[in-house]
């Protein structure tokens, strides 16, 4: 709540700011000292890991990593703009493109990429992210819907995206039987991801592994508990300064592991909602804008370039000190 009302009071000040023309940097650093206020009052002091937590955090940095960049690559090969495909042995990949979504913003549709690997008897599959304005207005149907397939409350827009990547798999037959299959996806690839991993397991396939980049929350506490054995499967890869991972907030939240991605050589390792702290993420956005760059940390680009860099030194990151978090 207190955050919100931060976070409120800012957009103001900054449309006050274009209200009365008010120098842009002016407005910024008024902005700056309003978020940094609330994260001393919200976030209190940093923590610095103990000996156990760090130990902890680099055994799961250790056994999450190679996943995590093995299923980078089908993330970004996902989006139909994406110039190749992932080279994986024995796997041949299709790209599904313009499929069209029922149930959301009519003429939305999405694009996914299928991978098979017959030796390995595995899928992999991944999901488009945001890619053009009707697909934000799917990403901004956020009321909470009851799905009828999963019988918990989800975002009915992302819902549809699963649904139609669902019904378009089993109306080609394109997954094998006995076939094991790890999903993945960017921003609103992953939340779509996710749902359809539940999907696939409520109809009795086996879900091996799901890794998401930037992946907004899906559904409420009831839905993910319903679903606690898929989020044992789930690392959720957050970027330090994306903002997207913390929406929607009201009647959402999130489940399974995250890797929280600072800047080189720091990294968190966690199994909460880290939206439950008072990140810096909104104010490293304006900035961002500022700088004309909106959402750079968001990007897949971004991710993909964070994940090159080495993360050996685990911290446990707060918006009091976020000096680790440089948003560059």
């Amino acid at each position: 709540m207190k955050l919100s009302f931060l976070l409120l009071a800012t957009t103001a000040l900054l449309r006050s700011a274009r209200r009365q023309r008010l120098d842009w940097r002016q407005a910024m650093r008024r902005s700056y000292a309003l978020l940094s206020l609330g994260g001393l009052l919200l976030a209190g002091c940093a923590s610095t890991p103990t000996s156990s937590e760090r130990t902890w955090m680099l055994e799961q940095y250790a056994a999450w990593a190679p996943d995590v960049a093995f299923y980078a690559p089908i993330a970004q090969a996902a989006y139909r703009r994406s110039p190749g495909m992932p080279t994986i042995p024995n796997t041949q990949f299709v790209r599904v493109t313009d499929l069209p979504v029922s149930g959301a913003v009519p003429g939305t549709t999405t694009t996914y990429v299928l991978g098979t690997d017959d030796v390995a008897h595995r899928h992999y599959i991944g999901i488009e992210g945001t890619q053009d304005f009707r697909q934000l207005l799917t990403d901004a149907d956020a009321v909470p819907r009851e799905d009828n397939t999963l019988t918990i409350r989800v975002h009915p827009g992302f819902a549809a995206v699963a649904r139609a990547v669902d019904e378009d798999l089993k109306a080609k037959r394109l997954l094998k039987a006995g076939y094991t299959v790890g999903l993945t996806g960017h921003s609103l690839g992953g939340a779509a991801a996710l749902l359809l991993a539940m999907r696939l397991e409520k109809a009795g396939e086996t879900v091996e592994r799901l890794v998401t980049f930037g992946q907004p929350r899906v559904t409420d506490t009831a839905g993910i508990s319903a679903f606690n054995r898929l989020t044992q499967k789930t690392t959720r890869v957050v970027g330090c300064d994306d903002v997207v991972p913390f929406v929607p907030s009201r009647g959402y939240t999130h489940g399974g592991n995250v890797l929280l991605l600072l800047d080189s050589p720091y990294f968190e390792a966690a199994r909460e909602d880290l939206s439950r702290r008072p990140f810096a993420v909104a104010l490293l956005e304006l900035m961002n804008v500022r700088d004309g760059d909106a959402f750079r940390g968001h990007q897949m680009a971004t991710y993909i370039a964070r994940l090159a860099q080495p993360h050996t030194k685990p911290w446990t990151y707060t918006a009091v000190n976020p000096i680790v978090c440089s948003g560059r």
